[in-house]
């Protein structure tokens, strides 16, 4: 598979890493073309920088939008022509810094980043909240954790996973465990109960039919 990774700050750069060292092929898109340039060069032949936005997603069979949740809007708006046929994976957290460099959410409780962002894109548009369940630090620390893998939660509105981000979890290092539709998706989120757990299949499963 060929994946498009639109933004490169920690969480970008750290999933770009992990897709690349198991053996993906990267299309790198960011407003901070320097740091684009520096991660492509760092990880090799496996990645590309793109023109823009809408070029990282030619040919890509999924998009990666590891952006603020302030910005994500934006690019989805500025992308949406090329959404149709392509998986779109959204990493972000619905949480940004007040005045003081307090961490604060950005939606009202009791609304989820999946329902909005859902709210966002085009009808139809494969879509899925993925790999920001964890810290950028956690995520490569915790990728093929051996003997046993440690789990990645993801929700998709396809009730029987989706192939797509389930290969990239993979790729990456870690188990895939679907937990429910976007609606679910607070639950990964920070301060939702499925943010930053490093656990094995048994207990990830536990943890999402118990809830």
């Amino acid at each position: 598979m060929t994946t498009a990774i639109i933004g490169t700050g920690g969480i970008g750069s750290a999933i770009a890493r992990q897709l690349a060292a198991g053996g993906e092929t990267l299309q790198l898109s960011s407003a901070d073309k320097e740091s684009a340039r520096k991660l492509a060069a760092a990880i090799g032949g496996a990645a590309v920088v793109a023109l823009d936005n809408r070029s990282a997603l030619q040919g890509a069979d999924a998009v990666i939008l590891a952006l603020r949740f302030s910005v994500l809007k934006d690019v989805i708006d500025e992308i949406a022509e090329a959404l149709s046929e392509t998986c779109l994976v959204v990493p972000s957290n619905p949480v940004g810094l007040d005045a003081h460099g307090k961490v604060v959410r950005l939606l009202p409780e009791g609304q989820s980043s999946g329902e909005v962002v859902a709210g966002w894109l085009p009808a139809g548009t494969p879509f899925a909240i993925a790999f920001g369940t964890m810290s950028a630090d956690l995520f490569e620390s915790s990728s093929h954790r051996s003997p046993e893998r440690a789990v990645l939660f993801y929700v998709s509105e396809n009730e029987h996973g989706s192939d797509e981000v389930e290969h990239l979890i993979r790729t990456a290092g870690f188990e895939p465990v679907r937990i429910g539709g976007v609606e679910q998706s607070s639950r990964l989120e920070v301060s939702g109960d499925l943010h930053d757990l490093v656990v094995g299949s048994a207990e990830a499963r536990s943890l999402v039919v118990g809830a």
